[in-house]
């Protein structure tokens, strides 16, 4: 009785391991553009008086919890610029208290998300990045611009502020 009872646990064990190493073989992706665009999001950054710098934003949303941004600016020539992806829309000009508040701007990734805009001779530049995070489609996101400066961008004055627009992949 032992044995015919081993003997079918094993049989069943190695019909199992037979099955799954040859009907569905672990699949590895490491290539990040493999992923789709599962959503568009775009921006025009304004110039807030007395500000003259604009700027334009591209933000493809993929699998795999990443997002390819193309950000281009105008501006001064020669001007150095910071920007950054808040949560909540241009209408609001106040710093949240904490990440998790429920009113105020939130700061979206990090600040190492976001390089320095340098603008050439012409007043133009592009930078383009990947910044790891979703965005909500539920959500209001804007794009703020400020001279670069030493203390912390909250989004709070902006040079230029645009709100994001939300559309899906195709």
């Amino acid at each position: 009785m032992h044995r015919t009872s081993a003997l079918i646990l094993a049989c069943a064990a190695a019909l199992l391991v037979a099955a799954c190493s040859s009907s569905n073989p672990a699949e590895v992706r490491d290539d990040p553009n493999s992923f789709p665009v599962v959503a568009h999001w775009t921006a025009v950054s304004a110039p807030i008086a007395p500000a003259t710098v604009s700027g334009q934003l591209k933000f493809e949303q993929r699998l795999g919890f990443r997002s390819d941004v193309s950000f281009t600016v105008s501006g001064p020539p020669g001007g150095v610029f910071q920007w950054r992806i808040f949560k909540r829309d241009c209408s609001v000009n106040v710093a949240a208290v904490n990440n998790t508040a429920p009113v105020g701007l939130v700061l979206f990734a990090t600040t190492q998300s976001y390089p320095d805009v340098t603008l050439d001779a012409s007043g133009k530049a592009t930078i383009n990045t990947s910044i790891a995070g979703w965005l909500d489609s539920l959500t209001g996101y804007s794009v703020r611009i400020r001279p670069t400066a030493t203390s912390t961008f909250n989004g709070v004055n902006p040079a230029a502020c645009g709100n994001l627009q939300y559309a899906p992949a195709k």
